[in-house]
């Protein structure tokens, strides 16, 4: 591996983390950032341009009261030139409704696999496909409060989130 490849899978890592950044933290701007112009994404139930992903996400999860987390794990990224392929592996902790919950919030379990095919343009690495993939899945079940919870800082989405403005994502 060439320090060419090397920078090229960091910087299509970065991408990624942003990704999870944008959909969990409600940041419409990052999470477009992530594809070209013209990229598609295969995501169930949403079928189209990445653009337009980025804000049908971002307006889904806000209807939720519970926030989400995406975690990327396992990656393996093939590069050649300005082009790339990979496979992530992640888990997705989605707000959702409880079976039978009487309108009980609760967090449904995703794992699967982003397929993608990335492209470097005017220097910058972005998706321009994507198609996702599950493996598994689990129906939220009713949260059990924790009694240290309110000790801790509460995550929020933009500007309600206490990582706001202390690290710059671009």
């Amino acid at each position: 591996m060439n320090l060419d490849e090397i920078s090229a899978r960091l910087e299509i890592q970065q991408l990624l983390y942003r990704y999870c950044r944008g959909v969990d933290r409600g940041d419409k701007s990052i999470l477009a950032s992530v594809y070209h112009e013209g990229a598609q994404d295969d995501h169930g139930g949403f079928k189209g341009a990445g653009a337009d992903f980025a804000v049908w996400i971002v307006d889904e999860m806000d209807k939720a009261h519970t926030i989400g987390q995406h975690h990327i794990t396992n990656m393996l990224i093939e590069v050649a030139g300005d082009t790339a392929r990979g496979e992530s592996y992640f888990l997705a902790y989605h707000p959702a409704a409880v079976p039978d919950g009487d309108g009980q919030e609760g967090l449904a379990l995703a794992g699967g696999r982003y397929l993608d095919v990335f492209e470097r343009r005017d220097g910058r690495w972005a998706i321009t496909d994507r198609r996702v993939v599950i493996d598994f899945t689990r129906a939220p079940a009713p949260p059990l409060p924790w009694e240290a919870e309110p000790a801790f800082a509460q995550s929020g989405r933009r500007e309600a989130d206490p990582s706001h403005g202390i690290i710059a994502v671009s």
